[in-house]
């Protein structure tokens, strides 16, 4: 079999697992992982980092914990998403994948298209030019809240946002095919041992 052959059968079954002498999908897939640590572990860094700039006095502080915020932002998260989102594209027009053919592939195309539209709003002035636009309107709230799960400020946004975070992880390691799938992934196991 061809190594084009390869790649394109594999997720044949839908669930990524056995790819031992293909080089092209274990390279895409590393650094597909290496994207994800950068984009979940930027996120976190900027929670801790947002925290410690509530807790702050000093202006001068205030604005370097500021300026480390966009650092990350722009060096680690930014890169980390659009390294998901390009490994995310190779798996889904070169394999059999695609893009909406299962639940997990169709969950995590969301949520990334999401982070990538509304990170980037928030990510320069635009958002919050966009905010205070819409704010005669009463549609300032909305926005608000999208843009506190992206740049969490209060310990309830940055639980939303590591929930997120960890349903990606989740989805991920599960791969439901389907939306039961992943209720019966979770929940029929327990379900049966309370049973038995």
């Amino acid at each position: 079999m061809l190594l084009d052959d390869k790649v394109k059968l594999y997720g044949m079954t839908g669930r990524c697992i056995s790819a031992r002498d293909n080089i092209v999908i274990k390279t895409t897939k590393a650094v597909h992982l290496l994207s994800a640590t950068a984009w979940a572990g930027g996120a976190i860094s900027m929670q801790a980092l947002s925290f410690l700039k509530l807790s702050l006095d000093d202006p001068a502080t205030i604005s370097v914990v500021a300026y480390c915020l966009h650092f990350i932002d722009t060096w680690v998260v930014m890169p980390g998403l659009a390294g998901c989102i390009l490994t995310g594209f190779f798996y889904s027009i070169f394999t059999s994948l695609g893009f909406f053919k299962h639940a997990w592939i169709t969950y995590k195309w969301i949520v990334s298209a999401c982070a990538a539209f509304w990170g980037t709003m928030f990510w320069g002035p635009w958002g919050d030019n966009l905010i205070a636009f819409l704010e005669p309107w009463g549609l300032a709230p909305l926005l608000l809240f999208v843009r506190g799960c992206i740049l969490p400020v209060s310990f309830w946004q940055a639980a939303l946002q590591t929930t997120l975070i960890f349903s990606m992880l989740i989805i991920s390691v599960y791969r439901p095919l389907t939306w039961i799938g992943l209720y019966r992934g979770l929940f029929g196991r327990y379900r049966e041992r309370a049973a038995g």
